[in-house]
C-alpha cells in the first residue's frame, strides 16, 4: 500500500505543473485519471501512459525547455516509474523494510544526478538555428562519459 501511496504523491507535482502551465483543466483531469489507473494497477500500461502524457504535454507547452516546471517533472516522473515498478511486484499488504529500498533509492539518485549534470550542460550550450556540431558532439560525449562512470558506481 505504501508504494501505491508513493505513486500518488509523486504524481502530485506533475499534476500541479501541468495544471499551472495549461489554460484548461483537461491536463489535470487526465493526470488524475492516469494516476488512479497507475496506483490501482501499477503493472498495467498506466505508468507508461502517465509518464508519456506528461512528457508530451510538457514538450509541446510554451516556455523555455529548461523551465522550473520541467526540472520538477524530471524527478517526479522518474519516481512514478520506480514506485510503479516496485508496486507491480510487491504484494499490496506486504510490509517493506527500509533496507529493501536502499538499492532502488541509490539507482534513483544516480540517474537523477546524471540527468541534472546533462541538463546543466544543455543549459549552457548555445541554442538556435546556428547551433554547432561541436556543441552537439560535446553533449553526446558528456552523456557517454557520465554513463560509463555510472556503470562503475
Amino acid at each position: 500500500m505504501l508504494m501505491r501511496l508513493a505513486i500518488v504523491l509523486a504524481a502530485l507535482p506533475v499534476a500541479l505543473v501541468l495544471h499551472l502551465e495549461s489554460s484548461t483543466i483537461a491536463p489535470l483531469l487526465i493526470v488524475v485519471v492516469l494516476t488512479a489507473l497507475t496506483a490501482l494497477m501499477p503493472g498495467s500500461a498506466g505508468p507508461a501512459l502517465l509518464i508519456g502524457y506528461a512528457a508530451l504535454a510538457t514538450a509541446f507547452a510554451d516556455g523555455h525547455p529548461l523551465r522550473l516546471g520541467v526540472l520538477i517533472m524530471i524527478p517526479a516522473l522518474h519516481l512514478i516509474h520506480v514506485t510503479s515498478a516496485l508496486a507491480a511486484v510487491v504484494p499490496v499488504k506486504t510490509k517493506i523494510e527500509p533496507a529493501a529500498l536502499k538499492a532502488p533509492a541509490r539507482r534513483f539518485a544516480i540517474v537523477q544526478a546524471i540527468t541534472f549534470v546533462v541538463t546543466a550542460f544543455a543549459a549552457v550550450v548555445p541554442s538556435g538555428a546556428g547551433i554547432g556540431l561541436v556543441e552537439v558532439l560535446g553533449l553526446g560525449a558528456l552523456t557517454v562519459v557520465i554513463g560509463v562512470v555510472a556503470l562503475r558506481i
